[in-house]
């Protein structure tokens, strides 16, 4: 055991991960898989939202770590139940039609349908849906390393078998434990520690990461040095350390660090989503300016949703019992799915036409 986070840090922190998750999405969903050059041309103000002017709306990659957080709620904790209720989750969230799915996720998701176990569901793949997943479970259980590796060995393999996804996630999730235990970004000596620990292709470019925050480099100019001409890749080991790096560069401030990691163009949602986990973990609810939190206003992130489910969550936690936590109602999330679709259409061609 680590040292306690008392209940009401804990929500806290769960609050603040959960709006810089949502908030890192819907800023980053508009740059999705664009080169640097074309980020800057098109949308040059990463700090807006741009998918739907003025209105903030995530993608799955705030949904992954919210279904996270409703099956850890839901279970109270208890490995087996926690499962389970992730497994549910994930089929009853392919049935929505969820637009940007990874196609890991999805063909997991589909084998979950086809009657396959939790354990046997997973394909091998190295992509970012369980770094979301571990992130989120790292906040939730700071003070306890042994359930927080379970829980994130579970969440992992349900989609992902690959060693790399697993390594990557549980960084992910060691990383956010010590942000909810502190009040900034990790101590370096504690986070070398990890780094060291790390497999030899994940430890590499986060030793990379490191060296280059302490020569002063931006964020932009890591990834150019790390090779990354087209982006961050939706590979976990490019997304942890670009995303740790941002994180390195501006620890008291999602904004800036955003913003540069934005700017690096790629899978820019999945990895701005990973930078609000973990700087929502220390800031709290004030991670995010109001006036982007004010317009969050997708019917599945509704700030006054994420604090709910926070709660919730707290409280199964401190008491290891379940907690009950409502799912918004199918008809709702495919709708809002079907609509969404339509913005990415729409916003997929608007991309392909000047300034280039």
């Amino acid at each position: 055991m680590q040292n306690a986070v008392s209940p009401a840090h804990r929500e806290e922190s769960l609050f603040g991960a959960l709006i810089g998750c949502a908030v890192g999405d819907a800023l980053g969903i508009a740059y999705e898989n664009l080169s640097p050059h074309r980020v800057l041309r098109l949308f040059p103000d990463p700090t807006r939202y741009h998918l739907l002017p003025s209105v903030g709306l995530v993608s799955d990659d705030a949904e992954q770590a919210i279904m996270t957080l409703r099956a850890l709620a839901c279970s109270g904790g208890e490995p087996a139940r926690f499962q389970a209720h992730l497994a549910t989750e994930l089929r009853v969230w392919l049935a929505t039609l969820p637009a940007g799915i990874g196609l890991s996720t999805a063909r997991a998701g589909v084998r979950l349908w086809l009657g396959m176990s939790p354990p046997r569901s997973g394909v091998r793949s190295a992509g970012n849906a369980p770094a979301l997943r571990g992130a989120i479970l790292g906040v939730a259980l700071p003070d306890d390393a042994q359930q927080r590796e379970t829980l994130v060995r579970l969440a992992t393999r349900i989609t992902h078998t690959d060693p790399k996804a697993g390594a990557g996630a549980l960084f992910c999730a060691d990383l956010a434990a010590l942000a909810a235990q502190s009040a900034g970004a990790p101590p370096m000596d504690a986070l070398r520690q990890r780094v060291d620990a790390c497999p030899t292709e994940l430890r590499q470019p986060l030793r990379d990461a490191l060296t280059s925050v302490e020569a002063g480099q931006t964020t932009e100019q890591f990834v150019l040095s790390q090779g990354w001409q087209r982006g961050v890749s939706g590979y976990i080991v490019h997304t942890t350390a670009a995303a740790l790096h941002a994180w390195l560069r501006f620890p008291d401030d999602f904004v800036q660090a955003v913003g540069a990691l934005i700017r690096c163009g790629g899978d820019t949602d999945s990895a701005a989503a990973l930078l609000g986990i973990w700087m929502g973990a220390h800031l709290g609810r004030q991670v995010a300016p109001e006036a982007l939190l004010a317009r969050l206003k997708d019917p599945l992130a509704r700030p006054d949703a994420l604090h709910a489910l926070a709660t919730a969550t707290a409280r199964a936690v401190q008491s290891a019992t379940p907690q009950p936590v409502r799912r918004p109602p199918y008809p709702l999330r495919l709708g809002r799915n079907l609509l969404f679709l339509g913005l990415v259409i729409a916003h997929l061609v608007r991309r392909a036409l000047p300034p280039y």
